[in-house]
């Protein structure tokens, strides 16, 4: 399979690629280091600074070559454009089966635990994302949360290239049905949860009601999670989650797995 690291240096972005050597450590990846900058456009530039971002990702691809797993491959690509049309353009040409990138960077607002370069992929590249935060634990994620309203119909792609990985099979999920006060179709819930139980039938899992409709129900639910997944497609869940990171209540420790179809 073939992974993006996304990188801008950052401190965040290291810790991401630590996450991500041991995150694939039994699977055989391709792991293509990239990096994105928008063209300078100052007369007195004269290339300086996309010279100075390839020094720093041919540095960085020298740091982790030696960190690989004897499964793991490695190349880099730079590319002048803004993050997203960079991301965008490469994936329409190339098979990439995840992409992996810190929850901020450089740039980012310090109170801030989602930065927009971040917010901008994850809502608008069609691909399963891994955030990574700056104190996220390194480690083989065990119990993960997976939160949902049943506001869009389940669907088995959403999961086809996670349950693929090694450590799938070995995990502890809690389905969080959080209230949705616009669904009523008993019926529609029902059959989105006969297509869970069967898209999840191989792993151990179980359905955990959520009877609060307080925003931080979600929050007090994740605080023992592993990881943090849920479809990109269910507005209701991620503009909660996306909110109460900018509010420093979600656990920031948990990695988000951004799921799309």
């Amino acid at each position: 399979m073939q992974v993006l690291l996304l990188t801008d240096f950052s401190k965040n972005a290291k810790i991401t690629q630590e996450y991500a050597l041991n995150f694939f450590g039994e699977e055989d990846v391709h792991f293509v280091l990239f990096h994105a900058m928008k063209p300078c456009k100052t007369s007195t530039c004269n290339g300086i600074c996309a010279k100075k971002r390839e020094r720093n990702l041919l540095e960085n691809e020298h740091n982790l070559e030696p960190k690989l797993k004897p499964n793991h491959t490695l190349s880099k690509v730079f590319i002048k454009n803004n993050l997203v049309d960079a991301v965008r353009n490469y994936i329409d040409k190339n098979s990439v089966d995840m992409i992996l990138m810190g929850g901020k960077g450089k740039t980012s607002d310090e109170d801030r635990q989602f930065g927009k370069n971040t917010f901008d992929i994850v809502t608008k590249i069609k691909c399963p994302i891994l955030v990574v935060f700056e104190n996220s634990v390194i480690k083989i994620p065990n119990h993960i949360v997976f939160p949902l309203d049943y506001g869009i119909s389940f669907q088995y792609k959403y999961f086809k290239t996670i349950s693929q990985l090694v450590f799938w099979k070995k995990i502890n999920l809690s389905i969080l049905e959080v209230p949705n006060r616009i669904l009523n179709n008993l019926l529609f819930k029902k059959n989105n949860k006969d297509k869970i139980a069967k898209t999840f039938k191989e792993i151990n899992f179980q359905f955990k009601p959520i009877q609060s409709k307080d925003k931080k129900a979600i929050y007090e639910a994740c605080l023992d999670a592993d990881m943090i997944m849920f479809m990109a497609k269910n507005l209701s869940i991620s503009n909660q989650i996306f909110q109460q990171l900018n509010t420093k209540n979600l656990n920031q420790q948990a990695p988000l797995l951004v799921l799309h179809a």
